[in-house]
This record gives structure tokens, sequence and C-alpha cells, in this order.
């Protein structure tokens, strides 16, 4: 018995390094994802604004 005990703690300690690893990564790669969704947000926000101010200044100019 006591030879199954000794790895316990030593292969406890691996996973919640491991896990500890996959968190980090995970956690960096979703900041790296919201960063470019805000960058992308603020591009389509400015493409908008540009196509709504194009169409109000074809609305204003007069036809006749």
């Amino acid at each position: 018995m006591t030879h199954v005990r000794n790895p316990g703690p030593l292969v406890l300690d691996a996973l919640v390094w491991v896990v500890f690893a996959v968190l980090f990564v995970g956690a960096a790669l979703l900041v790296k994802v919201a960063a470019a969704l805000l960058a992308v947000l603020v591009v389509l926000a400015l493409l908008l604004g540009l196509v709504l101010r194009a169409l109000r200044k074809r609305r204003t100019r007069p036809r006749r």
C-alpha cells in the first residue's frame, strides 16, 4: 500500500499544474479573441457611420 500512496501526490501535483496551464492558455486565448472582436466591432461601427453619412448626403442633395 505504501508504494501506491507515493505517486499519488505527484500525480495530483502534475494534474494541478496541467489544469493551471490549460486555464492560463485558455484565458490568454479568450483575451485575444475578445480583443479581435472589439476591433471588428469598432471597424463595423465606423463603416456604418460612413454609410449613414453617405446616405444622408445623398438624401439631402436636391434632385431637380
